[in-house]
């Protein structure tokens, strides 16, 4: 389906997410609500500017948004908005990979990819909820993070580890094809697996792609003591990978691994209401978990507030990013290349983190207000959901046993 032209609030034409509806047995729910919501003008707003900056290099963009693709599309429209924010220019009109950019002369070529659900029956319509009935229990969190995620994630970068561009004709991988050939690789990952899997850090990722596990233990006077240890599978249900998949034969041609929970409807809403599309008559109050800067932390900060607000913290596209760096990689991405993006790099064995954002969430809930009385309702809210959290860690201190 082509893409429609759509006029912006200055009167120009724009491509545009949101005309051309398909049959309604096939719009995904998500979509619809998207589209038809009053409380979405400013995402639209801010999704339609996006899509006019985005290579649609294969023309279904919008029919697949639209339908059984809205998350996968979505992701990959986040994507094009952290590189332009990053100052990438692509380059070239290849339709794989799905990026291909540079910056500071150096070119670098990204292909997205989505942990999906597996269930059968139209599975693909289901619309993600942020919450899972598992998350009521810590030691599944626990197992889920250490099995499930890897599993999910490693599933989907083999697929596209051992995918073929014209399979029939002339197979190749994504780094042989001519235009990217010697140049860094880059897969871009975001699971949506499951209700409430976007609620997982990159750490679980980090650590699979290099078979790490850490956990925290303290010395005699107190003082925080990361203990790591190899882990050489992961199992969940009916599957069992190997950990370490930047080891695996092949992957010295993937440079480094994309992975974020961000790419996702809510960010543009934030990055709108925030910045070119503010909306009056609702309030958007957000609250997680964020990185607590003290060497000696071990768990992570909670947070809550009104998006918008003078007192809000700035953000930016990249800030719930991770590039996550291959050791054995061909071509590496220049360390740094990235302004807005956590990296992370094998230092001597051990994953290291470079941060590049005061406020760093690694996993957060965007819950929308309208209707009289919304700022002081999303604000009450918000105070509740900051105690809850406080009163979660504090009871699963790992220093309380």
């Amino acid at each position: 389906m082509a893409a429609m032209k759509q006029a912006t609030p200055s009167g120009k034409p724009t491509r545009g997410l949101f005309g051309r509806l398909p049959p309604k047995k096939l719009m995904h729910p998500s979509y619809k609500f998207l589209a038809d919501s009053p409380r979405n003008r400013s995402t639209r707003a801010m999704m339609n500017e996006a899509f006019a900056r985005f290579p649609d290099r294969d023309g279904n963009f919008v029919e697949q948004f639209q339908t059984t693709g809205f998350d996968n599309r979505t992701f990959e429209l986040y994507v094009s908005e952290l590189l332009h924010s990053e100052g990438f220019a692509l380059v070239g009109d290849a339709p794989h990979p799905d990026f291909s950019v540079e910056k500071d002369g150096i070119r670098i070529h990204i292909e997205c990819t989505t942990a999906n659900r597996t269930d059968t029956g139209g599975s693909r319509l289901v619309p993600y909820e942020p919450t899972n009935d598992k998350d009521l229990s810590i030691q599944d969190i626990k197992d889920r993070s250490e099995n499930d995620i890897p599993v999910r994630i490693g599933g989907a970068l083999r697929n596209k580890l051992l995918h073929r561009i014209n399979r029939k004709r002339d197979p190749k991988a994504y780094w042989e094809l001519p235009h990217v050939t010697g140049q860094p690789f880059v897969i871009a990952v975001e699971s949506f697996h499951e209700h409430g899997s976007l609620g997982f850090g990159g750490a679980a990722t980090a650590f699979y792609l290099y078979g790490i596990r850490q956990s925290p233990s303290w010395d005699g006077s107190g003082k925080l003591v990361i203990d790591q240890q190899q882990v050489a599978r992961h199992v969940s249900g009916d599957k069992e990978i190997p950990s370490g998949f930047f080891n695996l034969p092949g992957t010295e041609h993937v440079s480094a691994v994309l992975w974020t929970n961000a790419g996702t409807v809510p960010k543009f809403t934030r990055v709108a209401l925030a910045g070119p599309y503010p909306d009056e008559h609702m309030t958007v109050l957000r609250f997680g978990t964020m990185n607590d800067p003290d060497p000696n932390a071990h768990q992570p900060l909670p947070f809550a507030y009104i998006v918008g607000d003078p007192g809000a913290p700035e953000e930016t596209w990249g800030q719930e990013a991770m590039l996550i760096h291959n050791p054995n990689a061909l071509h590496p991405v220049p360390a740094g290349l990235f302004e807005s993006v956590t990296e992370t790099a094998l230092e001597n064995g051990r994953p290291v983190d470079t941060m590049k954002s005061g406020f760093l969430p690694y996993m957060s809930m965007s819950n929308v207000f309208a209707g009289p009385g919304h700022r002081r309702v999303a604000t009450e809210f918000g105070d509740r959901a900051y105690e809850a959290l406080v009163e979660l860690f504090a009871a699963n201190d790992p220093r309380n046993g």
